[in-house]
C-alpha cells in the first residue's frame, strides 16, 4: 500500500516546493522594491513627467490620493500648509486609481501647488504595497521608505511624522 501512495506523497512535496519558491520569490526586504518604484514615470498634472526618484535630493512625503476619497480631499490642504513650511522636504501627491480629469479638478478645489501626478496604472502604488487611501510614505533621500501612515493626516500629525521620521 505504501508503494502506491508515493507517487502521490511525491507530487504533494513537488507542489510545496513550488508553492514556497513561488511565495518566497514575491517576498521581498522592501529595499529592491523601493528603488524600482522610485524609477517608475509618471505625468504630471500640469504637464511633463516625473519620477519619485526625481524629488530625492531630499527627503519625499508621498502622498497617495484619489478623487472618490474623501479622507484624501480632506488631508490634502493640510499637506499643502506643512508643504509651505517645509522648503527642505520634497512633496509629490499621485493621484490612484483615478481618472486625469478628476485628480486635476481634485488639485484644484484642494489649492495643492506640490507636484501632482498620475500613477500610471497604479504601477507606483503596487510596487510600494499600497492597498488604502490615502497613503502617504515618508521616504529617506536614498529612496527608502522611513515611515508608511495609511488614512487622513492632519498638519500637526504631517509634521511630527517629518520630524520624527525624516529629519536628523
Amino acid at each position: 500500500m505504501a508503494r502506491r501512495n508515493r507517487p502521490l506523497a511525491t507530487a504533494r512535496q513537488i507542489v510545496a516546493a513550488a508553492l514556497i519558491v513561488i511565495v518566497a520569490g514575491s517576498c521581498g526586504s522592501g529595499a529592491g522594491d523601493d528603488v524600482q518604484a522610485t524609477e517608475i514615470e509618471f505625468e504630471l498634472l500640469n504637464e511633463g513627467t516625473a519620477t519619485v526618484g526625481d524629488f530625492l535630493d531630499r527627503p519625499v512625503v508621498l502622498n497617495f490620493f484619489a478623487s472618490w476619497c474623501p479622507p484624501c480631499i480632506t488631508e490634502m490642504p493640510a499637506l499643502e500648509s506643512v508643504q509651505q513650511q517645509r522648503a527642505d522636504i520634497a512633496f509629490v501627491g499621485l493621484a490612484y486609481n483615478d481618472t486625469p480629469t478628476r485628480a486635476r479638478e481634485i488639485v484644484a478645489d484642494t489649492g495643492v501647488t506640490y507636484p501632482t501626478g498620475i500613477d500610471p496604472g497604479s504601477a507606483i502604488g503596487n510596487a510600494y504595497g499600497i492597498q488604502n487611501m490615502p497613503t502617504t510614505l515618508f521616504i529617506t533621500p536614498d529612496g527608502e521608505v522611513a515611515y508608511r501612515h495609511i488614512g487622513g493626516l492632519t498638519a500637526d500629525q504631517i509634521t511630527e511624522h517629518i520630524d520624527t521620521h525624516l529629519t536628523p
